[in-house]
C-alpha cells in the first residue's frame, strides 16, 4: 500500500523507484479507489482490536459515541525510550523482529539486566481506562517474563499486577511456572510513577501482600496495555444492525446459547470484535461462526422464527414509522400497482428473513396495521377473555 501523502511519485512525479525494482510489475501510480456492490448471503464480523493508548487524551472521532481512550502519562510512555507496550516487546523478541530476537533497550540498544512488566494499563481502572479486564495480559506477561529470561539468564524480571486471572487449560500452571522455575518476582500492587535518573527507570510501586513500598531501578519498562475495540465499531454495528455495548463491542444474540450470532440475521460475530479474547477463544469462535455460515447455505430455504410482524397492507397509510423504529432494518417501502400497472400506492412489508419478532413496529403503529404472527390483537383478546 502506497501513502499518497507523502510519496514522491505520486506528490511531484519524480522518483519511481519501487515500480522499477518490483519484480512483478504489482505498482499502478494511477489507481483509484472503487466502490464494489457484493450481494451475500452472510456477514462474519472479525474487526478485532486496538490497545489502550498510553499517553494524552485525544478524540478519534467527534460524530462516534466512543472517543480514543488514553491515560497514565505518569508511566513516561513516548518520554522515554525504555518505556514500551507489550506489543513491541513481543515484536523485539521475535526472531524476526528488528534485533533478531534479542531484547535490546532501544535508547542504546543495550541489553536490559532489568525489566519491569506492569499489568493492567487501562484495564480495570474507572478512574482513567476501562473497567472491564483485558482477559490476556496475565498470560502474556508470563510468557515474556520466560522469553526474557530465557534470552537473557542473570537478568530479572519483575511484574506488577492487581490479580492473576489465568483460567483456561494448564494456563495457571504456566504462569506458576514462570514464577517457581523463571525466576519472574512478582509484587501485588500498583505502579505509581516512573521517573528517570542516571539512565535507569525509577520504578515506584507498592506491594500490597507485604504491605512495603517497591522501588525497582529498570533498565527497560513494559506496560502492559488494555484492548478496546476498534475505532468506528458503533458505526459499523448500526451499518448491520447489531447491538454493541457502552465500549463499542458488538452483543451477541444470546451469551450462552448463540454466541457468535446477532439479532440480525445472517450477521455473525468472531474474535476480539464481541470482547477481549485470547488465540484459542477466538479460533473456536472463527470456527463456530464458519459452521454457522455453512449450515446456512446448506439449506435450499433460510429457516427462521414464526413470530414475525406482518403488515396489513390494504390498511397501511405508508407513514413508514415502523421503518424509522425497527431496530433491524427489516421494513421495506414497496409499491402495489393497480390494474394498469401505475403506482397506486405505497406501502410497509416485512421482509421476513430479517425480522426478529420484537414487536417495535406494533407498537409505534399509528394505524394498528401491523401485527406479530402468533400473537395477533385478536389472538391477545381470546386469550384474555378465556382466563375471564
Amino acid at each position: 500500500m502506497i501513502d499518497a501523502e507523502n510519496c514522491t511519485k505520486i506528490k511531484s512525479g519524480k522518483c519511481g523507484i519501487c515500480a522499477k525494482k518490483c519484480p512483478t510489475d504489482a505498482i499502478n501510480y494511477e489507481d483509484q479507489d472503487e466502490i464494489i456492490t457484493e450481494e451475500v448471503g452472510a456477514i462474519i464480523v472479525s474487526t478485532g482490536y486496538r490497545l489502550y493508548s498510553i499517553g494524552k487524551n485525544e478524540t478519534v472521532d467527534e460524530n462516534s459515541e466512543h472517543q480514543k481512550i488514553a491515560g497514565y502519562g505518569e508511566y513516561g510512555y513516548g518520554k522515554y525510550p525504555d518505556v514500551i507496550d507489550a506489543l513491541q516487546f513481543e515484536r523485539l523478541i521475535s526472531a524476526s523482529g528488528p534485533t533478531n530476537g534479542e531484547p535490546k533497550r532501544p535508547s542504546d540498544g543495550k541489553i536490559p539486566e532489568k525489566i519491569v512488566f506492569i499489568k493492567c494499563v487501562g484495564s480495570r481502572d474507572n478512574a482513567k481506562g476501562i473497567s472491564y479486564c483485558s482477559k490476556i495480559c496475565c498470560m502474556y506477561t508470563a510468557k515474556h517474563t520466560m522469553l526474557y529470561k530465557h534470552k537473557v539468564h542473570h537478568g530479572e524480571a519483575h511484574v506488577f499486577y492487581m490479580d492473576i486471572r489465568s483460567g483456561g487449560k494448564k494456563y495457571d500452571e504456566f504462569v506458576r511456572r514462570a514464577i517457581e522455575q523463571d525466576g519472574a518476582i512478582y509484587h501485588r500492587g500498583r505502579v505509581s510513577k516512573i521517573t528517570q535518573e542516571d539512565g535507569k527507570l525509577i520504578v515506584k510501586g507498592m506491594d500490597t501482600l507485604a504491605g512495603t513500598p517497591v522501588t525497582v531501578e529498570a533498565d527497560m519498562v513494559v506496560l502492559a496495555t488494555a484492548m478496546l475495540p476498534t475505532e468506528n465499531s458503533d458505526h459499523l454495528a448500526q451499518k448491520l444492525g447489531v447491538g454493541y455495548d457502552e465500549y463499542g463491542f458488538l452483543t451477541e444474540s444470546h451469551p450462552k446459547l448463540r454466541p457468535v450470532e446477532t439479532n440480525s440475521a445472517g450477521v455473525l460475530l468472531c474474535g476480539a470484535c464481541q470482547a477481549p479474547k485470547d488465540i484459542p477463544e477466538a479460533v473456536a469462535q472463527a470456527s463456530a461462526a464458519a459452521a454457522k455460515v455453512m449450515i446456512m447455505f446448506s439449506q435450499p430455504m433460510l429457516t427462521r422464527d414464526p413470530e414475525i410482524a406482518k403488515v396489513d397492507e390494504p390498511r397501511c397509510a405508508a407513514c413508514f414509522a415502523c421503518g424509522k423504529a425497527c431496530p433491524y432494518n427489516a421494513i421495506e417501502r414497496l409499491p402495489i400497482n393497480d390494474r394498469q400497472g401505475n403506482v397506486a400506492k405505497w406501502t410497509a412489508r416485512v421482509n421476513p428473513g430479517l425480522c426478529m419478532g420484537c414487536g417495535t413496529c406494533v407498537a409505534v403503529c399509528p394505524s394498528k396495521c401491523v401485527d406479530l404472527e402468533g400473537f395477533t390483537e385478536q389472538q391477545v383478546y381470546a386469550q384474555i377473555e378465556s382466563l375471564g
